[in-house]
Parts: C-alpha cells; sequence; structure tokens
C-alpha cells in the first residue's frame, strides 16, 4: 500500500488547484470581454464604413450639375454611341470612343457649335464632350478622395436595366455599358436611393450605396451616385483591433495571473500549509491525546484561514475529551454486546426442542426452526400437548427490536401456554392473552398470533389469527397453497378484542406450514422481497419430504434468493404433517 507521503508527492496541491481555477476565470472572463468587445468594435466599424459609402454618394450626388449630367447622359444612351462604342469594342480600342467624345459639343457650348460648323472650324477639347466626362469624373474623384471608399460612379436605371455612365477607374469603353444584375439590389427603384449593403460581384466583396441626382427644378431623378467600399478594407480594419486586442488583453491577463499566484500564496497557501503540518503532527499521535498535543501556530490573520485555525484548536480539544469518553463507551458497549449475546441464547433456549414428546408419536410429523436477524427479535414458536388428544401449535412476531422485544416474546409466550388448557378454543385463548397483555402494556407494544388446536384422533384443527401471517395449506392435490384465514386484531393493541375460530380438516398426508414475516419479506441486495408466490413455489419444490426438509428447502431458497443481503428480520417457521390416526 502507498503509504502517505507518497500520496503527498503525486497529488495535485491546493496551490495548483487554486491557481488553476482562477486563471482559468480570468482567462474566461478575458477571452468573454475580448469577444464583446471585438463584436461592439466591429460593429461600430462596419457602421462607420456603410456610414462613409453613404456619405460619399450623397457629396457626390450634390457635386454633379443635373443639366451638364442629363445632357451627357442622353449622348451616351443615344444609338449614334451605341454604334461607335460598339465599334471600338470590335476594335478594342477605347480611342475611338474618346475621338467620338471629342468631336462632340459639351453641353455648354451647343449653339457654339452650330456658329462654328457654319464657320467650318473645329471645336476645342473644352468645348467637346470629352471635357464633359472629364467633370464628372472629377466631381466622383473629389467625392471620394478623403472618403475612405473604392469607387464613385453614376449609373442610370430604367426597367431593370443599368448602364454605366461615368467611372474615373475605368476605360471609354466602359461608357453606356449594362451593369450585372443583382440580387441584393433586385428592390431598387430606378434610379432610387439604396442604402449600403454588402454584396459580391464582378469587382470583388463590395458594399455599396446609392444616392440619385435629381432635377433641382422638378426632382426628376435623372441618375444615380454609387459608391463602393471594399469589404476586405473592413476585414482588416475589424482585424487590426482585434490583434491589438489580444495583444493588451495577453498583457494584462499575465499581470493578473501573476499577481493572482503570489496573492493566494502569501494569503492562502502558505497559512493552510501552516495547519496541514501541524495537524498532521497531531494526527499521528499513536497513544492517548492530552492538552499537549492540540497545535499552535503563527497565525495571526483575522478571516476566515484564522477561524478555521481557532476551529481545529477547539476541535482537537474535542478530541481529547471525547478519546477519554469513547475509552469508557468502548467498554460499555463490550458489556451491552456480552449481555445482547446472552439474551439472544437465552431466547433460543426457550423456544422447545421436538423432543420425545413429540417424535416418538407416529400420528403426526413436527419441525420448527427460527433463524435469527442481526439484532435480538420477537419472533417465538411454540408446540405442546394439551392433553393426549390435543396438540397445541403457536406461531408469533413480537413489534420491535433488541431486549425489550425479547422480554414481550417471552412472557407472550408463557402466557399463551399458560392459557391453552383442555376445552378452551383459540379465540377464547387469544382473547384471554390481549386483555392480559393490554392490562400491563405499558410499553405500548403488540404481537401477530397464529393459533391452531390438532385434534390428534381426528385430524380436525380449530386455528384463530390475530392479525398473522396466512397459512400455507397442503392437500389432497399435495400442493401447498397459503389459506386466507380471518384475521383479528393483534394482541396488545386494544382491550376486549373478539376473535374468530376456523376449522382445518387435516387427511393423512395433508400438512400445515406457518411462519412470520421474516420469510416473504427477506430482501436482496437491491430491496426486493422474497414474496409468498416464491414460498409457495419453495415449499412445492421440497415435497414428497419430511417437514425438516420442507424447512430446510424454503430456507436455502431464501438464502439464494437474498444472495448474502443483510436481513433485518427473524425467519420463524413450522410445519406439520398429519400422518393419521394410525401413524405414518
Amino acid at each position: 500500500m502507498q503509504d502517505a507521503a507518497g500520496k503527498k508527492e503525486h497529488r495535485l496541491s491546493l496551490s495548483v488547484k487554486m491557481n488553476l481555477v482562477t486563471t482559468g476565470m480570468i482567462l474566461l472572463v478575458a477571452g468573454g470581454l475580448l469577444l464583446i468587445s471585438y463584436i461592439v468594435q466591429g460593429r461600430r466599424v462596419t457602421a462607420m464604413y456603410y456610414n462613409r459609402v453613404e456619405t460619399a454618394a450623397t457629396n457626390a450626388a450634390d457635386l454633379v450639375d443635373p443639366d451638364l449630367l442629363r445632357s451627357f447622359r442622353d449622348k451616351v444612351l443615344s444609338e449614334e454611341f451605341s454604334t461607335v462604342r460598339d465599334a471600338a469594342l470590335s476594335a478594342g480600342n477605347p480611342d475611338i470612343v474618346k475621338n467620338y467624345l471629342e468631336k462632340q459639343p459639351s453641353y455648354y457650348y451647343e449653339e457654339l457649335r452650330s456658329e462654328e460648323a457654319n464657320s467650318g472650324e473645329g471645336i476645342d477639347h473644352y468645348e467637346s464632350l470629352a471635357f464633359d466626362y472629364e467633370v464628372l469624373s472629377y466631381d466622383m474623384q473629389v467625392a471620394r478622395s478623403g472618403a475612405v471608399v473604392t469607387d464613385v460612379y453614376i449609373q442610370y436605371d430604367k426597367d431593370g436595366v443599368t448602364w454605366n455612365l461615368v467611372d474615373p477607374n475605368e476605360d471609354f469603353l466602359y461608357l453606356g455599358s449594362i451593369e450585372e444584375e443583382l440580387p441584393e439590389f433586385a428592390a431598387m427603384e430606378d434610379n432610387g436611393y439604396f442604402p449600403a449593403t454588402v454584396h459580391k460581384s464582378r469587382y470583388g466583396w463590395l458594399c455599396s450605396a446609392y444616392v440619385p441626382i435629381k432635377d433641382t427644378e422638378t426632382g426628376e431623378a435623372i441618375a444615380v451616385v454609387g459608391a463602393d467600399v471594399d469589404m476586405n478594407t473592413i476585414m482588416q480594419a475589424r482585424k487590426e483591433f482585434l490583434v491589438n486586442s489580444i495583444i493588451f488583453v495577453l498583457l494584462l491577463t499575465g499581470l493578473c495571473i501573476l499577481l493572482n499566484i503570489f496573492l493566494i500564496r502569501r494569503l492562502a497557501v502558505d497559512p493552510l500549509k501552516k495547519l496541514t503540518d501541524a495537524a498532521c503532527g497531531f494526527a499521528a499521535v499513536d497513544r492517548e491525546y492530552t492538552r499537549d498535543d492540540i497545535i499552535h501556530v503563527d497565525i495571526r490573520s483575522n478571516d476566515e484561514i484564522g477561524d478555521l485555525y481557532h476551529e481545529i484548536q477547539e476541535m482537537q480539544g474535542r478530541i481529547v475529551d471525547y478519546t477519554g469518553r469513547m475509552t469508557a463507551y468502548a467498554a460499555e458497549q463490550s458489556r451491552i454486546g456480552t449481555e445482547l449475546e446472552l439474551a439472544n441464547r437465552i431466547q433460543m433456549s426457550i423456544l422447545p426442542e421436538v423432543g420425545p414428546e413429540i417424535k416418538d408419536r407416529k400420528e403426526f410429523l413436527l419441525q420448527a426452526s427460527m433463524t435469527p436477524a442481526k439484532e435480538v427479535g420477537g419472533d417465538f414458536y411454540n408446540f405442546f400437548l394439551i392433553d393426549e388428544d390435543h396438540l397445541g401449535l403457536v406461531m408469533a412476531d413480537v413489534s420491535g427490536k433488541g431486549v425489550p422485544a425479547a422480554l414481550f416474546m417471552m412472557a407472550s409466550m408463557i402466557l399463551l401456554k399458560d392459557l391453552a388448557v383442555p376445552g378452551r378454543k383459540p379465540s377464547e385463548i387469544l382473547m384471554q392473552a390481549n386483555n392480559d397483555i393490554c392490562r400491563n402494556n405499558k410499553a405500548k407494544m403488540f404481537v401477530t398470533v397464529w393459533l391452531g388446536i390438532l385434534k390428534i384422533s381426528t385430524g380436525l384443527m380449530t386455528c384463530a389469527s390475530a392479525g398473522h401471517e396466512f397459512p400455507a395449506v397442503r392437500g389432497e392435490d399435495k400442493t401447498f397453497r397459503l389459506f386466507k384465514d380471518p384475521h383479528g386484531f393483534v394482541l396488545g393493541g386494544m382491550e376486549d378484542m373478539k376473535y374468530k375460530d376456523y376449522e382445518l380438516k387435516l387427511s393423512p398426508g395433508d400438512a400445515l406450514f406457518v411462519y412470520t414475516d421474516g420469510v416473504p419479506e427477506a430482501n436482496d441486495a437491491a430491496g426486493a422481497f422474497f414474496g409468498t408466490d416464491r414460498m409457495e413455489e419453495a415449499l412445492n419444490l421440497a415435497q414428497p419430504g419430511h417437514p425438516k426438509d420442507i424447512l430446510m428447502k424454503v430456507r436455502e431458497s431464501v438464502e439464494t434468493f437474498a444472495g448474502g443481503a443483510e436481513q433485518f428480520d427473524d425467519m420463524t417457521m413450522m410445519c406439520l404433517e398429519y400422518c393419521g390416526p394410525g401413524g405414518a
């Protein structure tokens, strides 16, 4: 066996346990705070970028000249421009579109274009449609600058179709192209407002918002300004916050853990170790304790550990006093145990044995037994010849355990035998015994009794029951069955109770089995009872056989069922087989 020192070397110390628990709690709280702060800050960052997207789109819409945009839109969406763009796409040359725009007059110089056409002079760049495009592009660039957005552009929506008009990040082939349909914007009205929305398109993972550009006089929506921000930018900002937060939390957590370890050792572990060593020294004393063995440790803290120290001192003082009392108590218990063992032997010696006056009778066979439980109990049986032709049988169970029950049992047994005189019926015997017991029953104890008187010459048995178990009877079919006899009240319960006689006619070969509740109420380890069904089965398995063999078979069946479980009630049985007037 491993000694105590060896166990202490391999166990997990209190210091380690407390540090692990508190460290785990600190980490859990830190992780929770980190998660909460990340979620809250992440939402704030996301909301900030959403707001910047919508602000950029709004600012761009405010910068654009609606009349200029309307003129530019109409020309870009014209069939003439579409033809030029198709040619540029086929050639893969955006300069074709650029050259076309250079030759088309600006919105501001429409009338000048007519005059110059008559004079044969060309259009200057600042008077061309290409300059209008640069103005609109510049407005988008201004709106994008400082707004932390990826792109700002102008589109035109009509009947679910979106045309691209202006995007500083694209070449001239972009003008007049049709944008892909995205399900996230399916609910968007033509050239209407749409809040910041996350989506994926050919341009990447974006957050986009749309604001209409309206005619200042009519309020008509001419087109929409769209603003994009790359979601990776948002996620990178959140990631940076998370990394910085983790570094800060790890540093703070490490500091808290070190401080926690120091305080736990200083305030709890060291004082407790002193107490442990002192208490182990007290426990190691292998002689009778004295007051000098009580521990004295330098612990001055005015907290629970100080209280524990004083409680240990008081407890050890009580132990010193208690061990002295226990020595005297052990001697007293030894004396009581000896007396109980003597009482059990006296109780067993009072029960009758099958002597020659019974054993030599040829008219019947009789056997009785009692297997006592752990404590002295109150079960008893009795059999005696009332006269040469009448045999008295008694089976009884006194309430309670211990010496009082044993004394009550002896008194009841003697009383019942004294009252069983020739000519007196079982009901009369029980009635008289009940009244005698009730008059002197200060302990309020009671006893259940089954009493039978067999007329030996005829096999007629007259019986009465004072609340006892049903007897089992074997008749012509050679099978034991419970006989549900009429029950009277227990003896000692109430005076002047009436009891009812009943008769059993026993033929040669018939048998009677009576018992106390220790048989059917024998229990196994799971608490299940043996029961009367198993008892009947055991009785019938023992046939044919002497009553002694029948009792032995029932006892073996009970012991097999119990499986070694401790029994708390005596197991008392008696079996009579009637052989007839001529004997067996």
